[in-house]
């Protein structure tokens, strides 16, 4: 008991050593207590060990009492009126002392003061809350009496940086002497048995010292295996067991791959779902507009037999979309008349979107020269153009899709064509992306156009003249009350301006958008006003275009050479701490990612943009 006892102070145990402490005399004082009232009765082994027991079980062992043992923890404002000794403020970064963030809702501060003017009291407004906040701020730090410490983490939990609160740098004002102490590392870990297992699986010396303790040494040995375990490589039995020989390609399942191994192993190797919950998403809303806008041009373009020009009227046009949405209502909803009052509430405010979104749609067709030839033209077995394939160590990857549209121009005999994706987001065109195979859908969809689709459009020689992502949203645009029409005019069309490439032919842009009174209006480029001069990133040559066509094909045949190969590494891309592809994965519970560690990595993309990128895409290809 002695050296029980001496060992578990030295591990900084010492609560437990005294109870190791006293079992001894209580040992003693139990066998003087049989003795004393038992004196001369006799009785056996069976009958002293029933009794025993019962003499031990009325001795307690002493302990220090819980209150003065430990500390107390909680919120700020439930602990900001017991006095202390000392206090350590936890999470003090800026953000999240004081928390007064403003309150959502359809009234703003002015508004619940103007009421409140009117004796209707309502939430209280963010300047009541940092009055509180600061307030309560004040009482905890003027709880203990002999010490107190800020805390605060250098990072969140997904890597971004944090700063601390204002509060540090008002206390390091009042007392310059004060000290930033920083983890350093390790070392501050080894005070204690349980917080050193955290060094276990790095540290070998850590992880030895640990093993001679027994209670430790299988927490220690399993820590060990993990960090020595590494995702590895799926064998050729495993890929053809998951994946098949023929795997079939989309621009989302293109998009996976690129963005993290592991998250594409998951999703479509082991097919594992995560649990959505039930509602109205973005993917239905997008469809909906998709519908609209490709039943309003097919209607006012006879199946793209003839161009928009000259447009409707407005309210010819808005009926055209009140009888498309209605079409959409019965036959994709079945009506609105079993949806709750909120459904059908928020389905109309939809409708002002969905009329802006025409109207701008319209009005470029109305001064272009390129107009639809085909609308959701698909590509892959059984569509209307054969899916794009690369086959790499007897795996063949199969991509297919559909194209939300497909616009054409006529000139000399060749056919002049740009693909048009809709997008219901904030998803831009990026050629840091393009350079590391994210969002390369529409370019491939082009190319294959010039492959493939002479047959299906007409016979004409295909030339590729651009890809274009067009904002399918209504414009929300910041400005004061004194804004103009024409001011405000701008900046709509500057928010729903076009992003893409365009071949940089002056007929071809000019097909593209007669320039108006106001200049280029939706297409990705800039007028001179002295010159005419049209400049911009988006302008590309045909040369140009033609090596990227080689890049994407490169990108596929990578992408088979992936696949056969079995990688299934987590190594999430990363382009910053709110963009790279831990950030909405749906399989953190079973990646565990830690950089370094197991094959683990983050794949830095470096941002190439304008000439940049094609001086990259030319050296590349030398």
């Amino acid at each position: 008991l002695l050296e029980r006892e001496e060992a578990l102070r030295q591990r900084g145990e010492p609560a437990l050593a005294d109870e190791y402490r006293q079992l001894w005399d209580i040992l003693c004082d139990v066998l003087e207590q049989c003795a004393h009232t038992l004196e001369e009765v006799v009785m056996d082994q069976e009958e002293f060990a029933k009794l025993f027991p019962l003499v031990l079980s009325q001795y307690d062992v002493g302990s220090i009492p819980v209150s003065l043992d430990r500390v107390s923890a909680g919120e700020m404002p439930r602990l900001a009126h017991k006095p202390c000794r000392a206090l350590l403020v936890l999470g003090a970064h800026d953000g999240a002392v004081p928390q007064a963030a403003p309150a959502p809702g359809l009234l703003n501060d002015d508004d619940r003061s103007l009421l409140a003017s009117f004796g209707l009291e309502l939430a209280p407004t963010l300047t009541d809350k940092l009055y509180r906040e600061m307030t309560i701020l004040y009482e905890t730090l003027a709880l203990p009496t002999e010490w107190c410490a800020i805390s605060w983490p250098e990072r969140g939990s997904g890597g971004e940086e944090l700063r601390p609160c204002f509060l540090v740098g008002r206390l390091r004002g009042l007392f310059p002497s004060l000290r930033v102490e920083r983890e350093g590392g390790p070392v501050f870990r080894l005070s204690a048995p349980r917080p050193a297992l955290l060094c276990a699986g790095r540290y070998p010396n850590v992880g030895a010292t640990l093993r001679a303790m027994p209670e430790y040494t299988p927490l220690v040995e399993r820590m060990e295996r993990a960090a020595a375990l590494e995702r590895g490589h799926l064998s050729p039995a495993a890929v053809a067991a998951l994946y098949g020989s023929r795997v079939p390609l989309s621009a989302s399942r293109m998009d996976k791959l690129k963005s993290c191994h592991f998250a594409y192993f998951m999703q479509y190797g082991l097919q594992v779902r995560a649990r959505k919950p039930a509602g109205f998403h973005a993917p239905e809303y997008g469809e909906f507009v998709h519908y609209v806008l490709e039943q309003v041009l097919r209607t006012l373009t006879e199946e793209g037999t003839r161009p928009v020009a000259p447009p409707p009227e407005r309210e010819e046009l808005r009926a055209l979309t009140r009888e498309i949405v209605e079409r959409y209502v019965q036959e994709r909803l079945g009506g609105l008349e079993r949806e709750t009052p909120r459904f059908r509430y928020l389905f109309r405010r939809l409708m002002r979107t969905v009329y802006a979104v025409v109207d701008n749609v319209v009005e470029e067709l109305s001064v272009s020269d390129f107009q639809p030839i085909a609308f959701e033209l698909g590509f892959g077995s059984e569509k209307d153009l054969p899916p794009v394939q690369f086959t790499v160590d007897g795996v063949t990857v199969s991509v297919s899709g559909f194209v939300d549209r497909v616009d054409g121009w006529v000139e000399n005999g060749k056919l002049y064509l740009r693909v048009v994706d809709y997008k219901t987001g904030r998803k831009s065109f990026d050629l840091t992306d393009i350079w590391n195979g994210l969002g390369v859908q529409m370019l491939l969809y082009l190319f294959t156009l010039k492959r493939e689709g002479r047959a299906r459009l007409g016979g004409r020689e295909i030339v590729p003249a651009g890809v274009l992502y067009l904002p399918a949203r209504d414009a929300v645009v910041a400005g004061s009350r004194a804004m103009t029409e024409a001011e405000r005019r701008r900046a709509v069309d500057q928010e729903l301006r076009r992003k893409g490439l365009i071949l940089n032919e002056e007929p071809v842009l000019t097909a593209m958008e007669h320039p108006g009174s106001g200049g280029i209006r939706f297409l990705p480029v800039k007028v001179s006003s002295r010159t005419g001069a049209i400049t911009g990133d988006a302008l590309v040559s045909a040369e140009r275009l033609g090596k990227l066509e080689r890049h994407i094909g490169r990108l596929l045949r990578d992408i088979a050479g992936e696949l056969a190969a079995g990688n299934i590494a987590a190594d999430p891309f990363w382009r910053g701490p709110e963009r790279n592809a831990c950030v909405w994965c749906d399989y953190t519970a079973a990646c565990h990612f830690e950089e370094g560690y197991g094959g683990d990595h983050k794949r830095y993309l470096p941002t190439v943009r304008g000439e940049a990128f094609w001086r990259e895409l030319e050296e590349d290809q030398e």
